[in-house]
Formats: C-alpha cells, sequence, structure tokens
C-alpha cells in the first residue's frame, strides 16, 4: 500500500451518511413553553458516538451548546443516590414507568413521584443532592457533570431565568410534593437548583463522553477521573431504560433498546452498557417531546449495528490477541534465500493482527480503528481469524466493507 490518505472509518461513513439522510427530515417543532428554547435554529444537527476506551466519531453541530434539560435528570439521581443513599432515595421516589408526559403530577399511594424520570421525581431527586441552599446544591451538580462531560460546564443564566420566571406547573409540583413530606422543609431552594441544573449547557460530544462514562461503569474514558460509584450505575441504566423516554419509553426499549434519556432542549443520549454511547442534537420534537431525529438515528443506528441492550452478545478477551510483523514470525517451511531478505527488509509492514474471541460491533470497531491505524505505514495487512469463536452479520459487513475500502485505495 502507499502512503496515500486513509479513508475514512467505516463508523465515520455511516454517521455521515445518516446525517445527511436526517437533515432533510422536517417534522417536530422547536420547544416553545419556556420562551429560551423558542431560539433555537431547527437546523441544527449533530450526532456523536463514543466508545468505552475514548475513541470519537462525530458529524454535524457537534461542539454547538444547548442546554441539557431533562437529560439531566439519571445523572441527578446518581448524586443523590451518593448523597442520600438508595433507602432514603426509595422512600421519597419510586422507580416505576408512568407511563404519561414529562410535566405530569404521577404520585404513587404513598405520595412518592413514579420514578426520578418525570419532572415531579427529578425536582424531589435535586432535594436529596447535598447542601442546603441552591448555590450548595448546584455547585455539587455542576462538579459532578463537568467529571462526566471531562471539561468545565457552564450554566445558562437566560434560559435558567426563563424557566423560573415560567415554571408554576413545576412550583405547584414542588408544594404538592411538600404536602406528602417528599420535602420536609421549603422546597423552593431545591426548585431553583433544579432549575439551572436544567439550564446546564453541553453540546453533542459532552453528552456522549457522559453517556460513555456511564458504559465505563462510572469512569470518564479519557481523564479516567470516576464521576460516580460504580454500585449506582446499574440503578442509573435500570431508570433510563424504563423511564427515561417517558411515554413513549416502551416503544423506545422495544426498537432501540438502550437506556436513554431525552431532553425539551433537542438532545438525546443513549447509553449501551460496556460497550459505548451515541448522543444526537436537534431541537425539532415529535409529540413525546423527544428529537424527532434523534428518534429516527437512534433506531438506525441500533438496527444495523444490533445495539440492542437484550441482543445478547457473549463475553469475550480482549478482541486483539497479538500484533506483530513478518520479521518476528517464523514459518514451518523453509524460505528461499531470496525470499528471507525481502522478508529481512521489509517484513516490518507486513503486520499480522491475531483476532480472538466473539466478535459483535464494539469488538470489530476495535479490530477496524487498529486496520486504519497501520493502513498507511503497511505493506501488506493479515488478519490471524483462527482463535475467533463467532462474527455476526454485522461485523461481517463492516469488515468486507473495510477490506473493500482499503485494498480500492491508490497502489
Amino acid at each position: 500500500m502507499s502512503n496515500s490518505t486513509c479513508p475514512p472509518s467505516l463508523i465515520q461513513s455511516y454517521l455521515e451518511e445518516l446525517h445527511a439522510k436526517y437533515q432533510l427530515l422536517r417534522t417536530g417543532a422547536v420547544a416553545t413553553y419556556i420562551p429560551e428554547l423558542g431560539k433555537a435554529d431547527p437546523e441544527w444537527f449533530g450526532i456523536c458516538v463514543v466508545t468505552c476506551d475514548g475513541q470519537v466519531y462525530q458529524v454535524g453541530d457537534t461542539a454547538l451548546e444547548f442546554t441539557i434539560q431533562s437529560i439531566s435528570k439519571p445523572f441527578s439521581y446518581g448524586i443523590a443516590l451518593q448523597d442520600s443513599g438508595k433507602e432514603k432515595i426509595l422512600s421519597k421516589i419510586w422507580i416505576e414507568p408512568s407511563g404519561e408526559a414529562f410535566n405530569s403530577i404521577s404520585l404513587d399511594p404513598l405520595g412518592r413521584p413514579l420514578n426520578p424520570m418525570i419532572n415531579a421525581g427529578a425536582i424531589a431527586t435535586t432535594g436529596l443532592v447535598e447542601g442546603s441552599t441552591t448555590r450548595q446544591k448546584v455547585h455539587r451538580i455542576l462538579d459532578t457533570f463537568s467529571r462526566y462531560a471531562g471539561r468545565s460546564l457552564t450554566i445558562d443564566q437566560a434560559v435558567s431565568g426563563s424557566e423560573s420566571a415560567t415554571g408554576h406547573r413545576n412550583r405547584a409540583i414542588a408544594y404538592m410534593l411538600r404536602n406528602f413530606d417528599i420535602f420536609t422543609e421549603d422546597p423552593l431552594p431545591s426548585l431553583e437548583a433544579y432549575f439551572q441544573q436544567c439550564s446546564i449547557l453541553v453540546n453533542c460530544l459532552d453528552l456522549a463522553f457522559m453517556g460513555a462514562t456511564l458504559a465505563n461503569n462510572g469512569i470518564h474514558p479519557l481523564t479516567g477521573q470516576r464521576a460516580v460509584v460504580a454500585d449506582y450505575v446499574e440503578n442509573i441504566l435500570s431508570v433510563m431504560a424504563s423511564c427515561g423516554m417517558y411515554d413513549a419509553a416502551g416503544e423506545w426499549l422495544y426498537n432501540v433498546g438502550m437506556p436513554a434519556k431525552s431532553g425539551v432542549g433537542g438532545g438525546i443520549l443513549a447509553v449501551l452498557p460496556g460497550q459505548l454511547a451515541v448522543a444526537v442534537f436537534s431541537p425539532l420534537l415529535d409529540d413525546h417531546g423527544n428529537s424527532a431525529r434523534g428518534i429516527a438515528v437512534c433506531r438506525e443506528l441500533s438496527s444495523r449495528f444490533k445495539l440492542h441492550l437484550f441482543n445478547s452478545a457473549k463475553p469475550g478477551l480482549s478482541v486483539i490477541r497479538h500484533l506483530t510483523d513478518a520479521t518476528r514470525t517464523s514459518s514451518n517451511r523453509a524460505r528461499p534465500l531470496e525470499e528471507t531478505a525481502l522478508l529481512s527488509s521489509h517484513g516490518s509492514r507486513v503486520v499480522i493482527l491475531e483476532i480472538q474471541g466473539h466478535l459483535s460491533f464494539a469488538a470489530t470497531e476495535r479490530v477496524v480503528r487498529e486496520l486504519h491505524s497501520r493502513a498507511d505505514a503497511a505493506f501488506a495487512v493479515i488478519l490471524d481469524f483462527s482463535r475467533v469463536q463467532h462474527l455476526d452479520l454485522v461485523s461481517n459487513r463492516i469488515l468486507l466493507d473495510t477490506f473493500a475500502a482499503l485494498v480500492g485505495r491508490e497502489i
């Protein structure tokens, strides 16, 4: 192979294809019940995938900041679990899907909000975050969210002010919770902290890293910082899976099959534990308050790459067992002198990858990434599949398409 420019990763190409396809989708409308959100451009659209080891694939408006809104709810739930403990959390907020809209007043017979993903549960959750004042709670939340994102995040004060000025229903919910002793003191400091929590600015890349941190058992893939205690990751992902998409949660789990959370700012975050996270940003919302483009992209990605949580991939060892070159590999046959001399001179440019285990999307992505990183310097790449126990159809297609793209380069 020559040193010509390596073709884009197949994963990257798929994202670009999806972006071009769904940029044409015009269904839905920008949220206007919070006046500041109504200023969003319907054309904004970004897609980002981040793997558990920090590999990034992105296309479109992935650096454009927007407010996190309800996608904040699972992350604040994790903080509350750490600060107040699971027993206290469950005594105040239950974990059943409501099947109703995000701002519904859904309480169980004990007066508990049905789950932490609807507004009533999320307001109660913020009340259980450490701190007696709005400022203390916001500092705790912002610091933790920044650990998830891998950078310092800030709050859009204009949006926060807009939410506070128009949040009469949320105030009613907060006082109703006080009536049932979910709050045992004035709920307004927690409510104001909730408004600011929803107004934290993120971009699509931040969201994908926040999701990848959950997928990576609470540790940021690049910084190595822990954002949440590992014991609580499964609790966070569980409520995302069952309640994260409001009254469309069942349909989402059936068709996409990844724990997820949406926000009326236009973001959707989906997490595949142990593998990756997908974030999509597009402010056109469907009737459920979910990003219309985000739903379409996640549904197609899940179908194409078999990312459904219940598409059980068999666990295996590290997919790349050994990486070497032809100068360090012996042969059972005697080579002619000219072949021996050729290998001695150029064998370092013949890369040999020994692959092992069960190849699903995440494992195959790692192999493809290695192929691309070696392609420019290598004369040839040999893949040894003798220890591969299973290769699914998606992985087979990805590998064949990658081989075709590499072979098709100029020689």
